[in-house]
C-alpha cells in the first residue's frame, strides 16, 4: 500500500517522496489552471521540495551523513533518554532543554583561549565564604573539561584552605620555590624545567588539578611581596595555559591590589547569600571600576552568590539583579552538604544540583577566555 501526499501527485518509498506518473491531459489540464491562477493574481500553489533523482534502479541514493551515529544527539537523561534507550536508539525525541543547556555550558567552559596564559583572580573582601573552595573547584572543573595546563595559586597573605581543601604531599610552597630560584642549582628564573616546578606543586590526578600553595608560617606569608609573586608568575607563565589566583580578603594588601590592577584578566568576586557578605562583595567591584574601569568589570567580572539555601530571608534574586548591572554575569552556587564540611573535596559526593552550577559558572569564566589578556 502506497502513502500518497495529500495533492496526489507525490508517493513515499520509505526513504524520500518520489513523483507519482500523470497523464499528460491531466498534467496540461493541471499547468492551465496555474497559469489562469497567476494572470488572476493568485498565488500559485507551493511546490514540493526539490528531491534528489532517484537513480536509475529506482532506489534513493546513498547519504553518508544520515549513519553518522555521532552526528546524532541523543537524550540521556529524563524519560526521552530512558525511551531512547528502550527502543534501541529507534525513538529518539532528542535532548531535553537541560540537556541541551548542559551541552552548550560544556561548549562555552571550553572557549579557547586568545593569547595564553589567562590570569583569572577569585577575590572576595570577607572572609569564609568560600573563595578558596570556588577557585579550586573553577580550577578542577576546567581541568576535567580542557586540555590546557592549568594551575590553582595560592596568593592569600592570611591563613588559606588549599591544604584543607586538596591532598598536599610535601609541605613546599610559594617560599620554597622562590628560594630555590635563588639557589645554586639554576642561574637564572628562566633556566627552572618543568620537572623542577613540580617539586614545588600538588598534582591531583582524580580532579585534574595542579596547585601551589602558600606558606603556613604567618610571618612568612606576610613577608611575600609584589617582586616575589611577580618571579612566580613569570615562572608560572612559561608552562601554564590558565591560572587561576586565589586573593586574600585585604583590597589595599599590596600583592592583592597588584593582582587586581595589573594582572588578572578576568575576576570571580564571591559573595554568600548575605547581606554584609554581598555588600562587600559589591565593595570590591567598586574597588576594581575604581582602578581598572567600570567597562572592565561590566566585561570581564563574575559574581558568584555561594551557599545559597532555600529558606533564606534573603532575597537572592534581588542580590543577583543588583550584581547583574555592575558584571557580566551573576551566578549562583547552592549550599552543599559535602562542600559544608570544609574538608577535602571529591566531585562525585558534590549534590547534582551545585555540580550544574558550579559548571555553569565555568561556563561562563570561559566564555571569557574570547575576550583576550587584560591591557
Amino acid at each position: 500500500m502506497r502513502l500518497i501526499s495529500a495533492d496526489g501527485k507525490w508517493w513515499w518509498n520509505g526513504q524520500s517522496w518520489q513523483p507519482l506518473p500523470e497523464p499528460a491531459a491531466e498534467q496540461t489540464a493541471t499547468e492551465k489552471t496555474v497559469e489562469d491562477e497567476v494572470a488572476a493574481g493568485e498565488p500559485p500553489p507551493p511546490s514540493p521540495a526539490p528531491i534528489a533523482e532517484a537513480p536509475p534502479n529506482g532506489t534513493t541514493p546513498f547519504m553518508p551523513g544520515r549513519y553518522d551515529k555521532s552526528a546524532v544527539v541523543v537524550p540521556a537523561r529524563g524519560f526521552a533518554g530512558r525511551l531512547y534507550q528502550m527502543s534501541g536508539g529507534r525513538v529518539n525525541l532528542g535532548p531535553s532543554a537541560a540537556e541541551q543547556r548542559h551541552l552548550t555550558y560544556l561548549e562555552m567552559a571550553r572557549t579557547p583561549t586568545s593569547n595564553p596564559p589567562a590570569h583569572i583572580a577569585v577575590a572576595s573582601a570577607k572572609g569564609g565564604v568560600g573563595k578558596s573552595t570556588m577557585a579550586l573547584l573553577l580550577a578542577s572543573r576546567m581541568g576535567l573539561l580542557r586540555t590546557d595546563r592549568i594551575i590553582a595559586v595560592e596568593c592569600n597573605p592570611h591563613h588559606g584552605t588549599f591544604r584543607s581543601r586538596i591532598r598536599t604531599h610535601h609541605d613546599r610552597s610559594v617560599k620554597d620555590l622562590i628560594d630555590f630560584l635563588d639557589g645554586p642549582e639554576v642561574e637564572r628564573d628562566e633556566d627552572l624545567t618543568l620537572p623542577m616546578l613540580h617539586r614545588f606543586t600538588t598534582h591531583v590526578p582524580e580532579s585534574r588539578l595542579e596547585v601551589i600553595t602558600a606558606p603556613t608560617d604567618p610571618k612568612i606569608r606576610q613577608a611575600l611581596g609584589v617582586d616575589d609573586y611577580k618571579r612566580v608568575f613569570r615562572v608560572l607563565e612559561r608552562y601554564f595555559d590558565i591560572i587561576v589566583l586565589d586573593l586574600g580578603t585585604g583590597l589595599l594588601d599590596e600583592t592583592t591590589k597588584y593582582i587586581l590592577e595589573q594582572v588578572c584578566d578576568q575576576l570571580v568576586v564571591v559573595a554568600p547569600a548575605e547581606l554584609d557578605g554581598a555588600e562587600l562583595g559589591a565593595f570590591t567591584l567598586e574597588f576594581v571600576a575604581d582602578s581598572r574601569g567600570v567597562d572592565w568589570v561590566r566585561q570581564r567580572a563574575v559574581v558568584v552568590i555561594n551557599r545559597v539555601v532555600k529558606d533564606t530571608q534573603v532575597d537572592v534574586a534581588g542580590m543577583e539583579t543588583y550584581f547583574r548591572s555592575w558584571a557580566r554575569a551573576c551566578m549562583r552556587i547552592s549550599q552543599d552538604p559535602h562542600l559544608k564540611t570544609g574538608g577535602i573535596f571529591d566531585w562525585n559526593r558534590i549534590s547534582r544540583q551545585a555540580n550544574d552550577e558550579i559548571l555553569a559558572m565555568t561556563a561562563e569564566v570561559g566564555s571569557g577566555f574570547s575576550l583576550g589578556r587584560s591591557s
